[in-house]
């Protein structure tokens, strides 16, 4: 019996904050102490769901069955001042080299929101919602026994898409077949599927080359074939993760020019080469600006001609970068050392482009806007809708809508003064005139309140 693990390097799921906890409504009672007044406590804010890059993990089939996930509730408040417990956040652990994007419910566009390119990289996809206040915190010289307490605020809500695109010092690639597992079987610790027939590969494999003191990861991407960006084969669904490889092992199978009679014929390797390089072109102009080496693979069978053929090779503008054969262990060993060295140049020029980012990121002046600040609960917008209906949007008003208690007649009234303070009622009055149009803060429906 063998275990069965599904490669996923895509999914789509919902993540949910926790709901705010509502606060207390409370009063001090004891012997001999009248009028103790007020000491609901707050409730607990709600925990937060963050996606975390985790080394660990190698593929995203934990999200294959399961696409809801929603962090804990924020306790409720209590008696005596004592507010909720905020509620566990939830951790959704993914391969590095994850990009996560959020997908707009009205629009269906993908909107990035971080990518986990390194162990320990973690980014807030949904927050918990806040808790509600107790009673406690509305006593005022002019409500000095406030009778309500805030409802807790729901958490945010998202779909979010999880592509993952696995991170590689270098990636193998070339037609099936011509030796792409053989290689990363022995030159690291990996052990893929191998066999004598096209597209035994289904999934890429990493393998982790150790050489000396070092080590760098090789990964081999399956299924290219001429069409590949145009969705024959198996390479289509695989050419992304290239994009994330550093540098690129073009490998050639010397076995294709003997498929005649005939003296073996460079041409066909040629061919390959060319079909090969125009699908990373076609899929993407970065794949196909990538540093790339060349290296030709069971050199075994026509040992006596390898020179020769790497000379025909050449002449075409096209640079050997060794001749190996992972069948013999033929230069294999030769191979991962010079790797290595291609693997920390590109590293030394990765880092340099992220530094130079950085500084341009930082020299960009900021905009300060405080006249449109977002969480002011003055900062609305209302409008009259094509069916007549009146609604009202802003962060902070929508927030305190959800919040308020529409049964507490007490939490009624703090809600009237709030929005006539800010000018709202006016505002609403003015626009809905002598009909009986709905008025809608956000979600809610406020105008049997108003």
């Amino acid at each position: 019996m063998y275990d069965c693990i599904m490669f996923l390097d895509e999914a789509v799921i919902t993540v949910k904050g926790g709901h705010g906890g509502r606060g207390c409504v409370g009063f001090r009672r004891e012997k001999y102490i009248p009028k103790g007044g007020p000491n609901g406590g707050d409730g607990g804010r709600g925990g937060d769901v963050y996606v975390a890059a985790d080394e660990n993990a190698d593929t995203l089939s934990d999200f294959a069955s399961r696409k809801k996930f929603e962090a804990e509730r924020g306790g409720f408040g209590l008696g005596k001042n004592c507010n909720g417990r905020d509620g566990r956040d939830m951790c959704l652990k993914v391969p590095p080299g994850t990009a996560v994007s959020v997908i707009d419910a009205a629009t269906g566009k993908h909107i990035p929101l971080g990518d986990l390119e390194s162990d320990g990289d973690t980014i807030l996809a949904a927050s918990g919602g806040r808790g509600g206040y107790g009673n406690a915190h509305f006593k005022s010289s002019t409500r000095q026994a406030p009778d309500f307490a805030e409802l807790g605020e729901p958490g945010e809500t998202k779909t979010i898409k999880l592509d993952l695109k696995l991170v590689a010092d270098v990636g193998i690639i070339g037609y099936p077949s011509v030796g792409k597992s053989s290689l990363i079987s022995v030159i690291s610790a990996a052990r893929p599927k191998i066999a004598d027939y096209p597209f035994t590969t289904l999934t890429p494999n990493l393998g982790v080359v150790r050489v000396d003191d070092r080590k760098y990861v090789v990964c081999d991407i399956p299924g290219l074939i001429e069409g590949s960006s145009e969705g024959k084969g198996l390479g289509h669904e695989f050419l992304r993760h290239i994009e994330r490889c550093g540098a690129l092992l073009h490998l050639l199978d010397i076995g294709r020019a003997l498929r005649t009679e005939q003296k073996p014929d460079a041409r066909l390797l040629i061919e390959d080469y060319a079909a090969i390089r125009k699908e990373l072109a076609a899929y993407s102009p970065a794949l196909a600006g990538k540093r790339e080496i060349v290296v030709l693979n069971k050199s075994d069978l026509v040992a006596h001609e390898t020179a020769a053929m790497e000379n025909s090779i050449r002449n075409q503008g096209i640079e050997i970068f060794l001749s190996i054969s992972c069948a013999t262990g033929r230069n294999t060993a030769q191979l991962a050392k010079k790797l290595l060295g291609v693997v920390l140049d590109e590293r030394k020029n990765r880092a340099k482009t992220v530094a130079e980012q950085e500084k341009t990121a930082r020299a960009e002046i900021p905009v300060l806007r405080p006249h449109l600040r977002a969480d002011r609960m003055g900062a609305y917008r209302i409008e009259k809708a094509q069916d007549g209906s009146i609604r009202i949007s802003g962060k902070r008003l929508e927030q305190f809508t959800m919040m308020t208690d529409f049964g507490n007649a007490g939490a009624v009234r703090r809600f009237r003064d709030v929005l006539d303070r800010i000018g709202l009622l006016k505002a609403i009055r003015r626009l809905k005139g002598d009909t009986d149009a709905p008025v809608f803060i956000g979600s809610v429906k406020v105008d049997t309140h108003i």
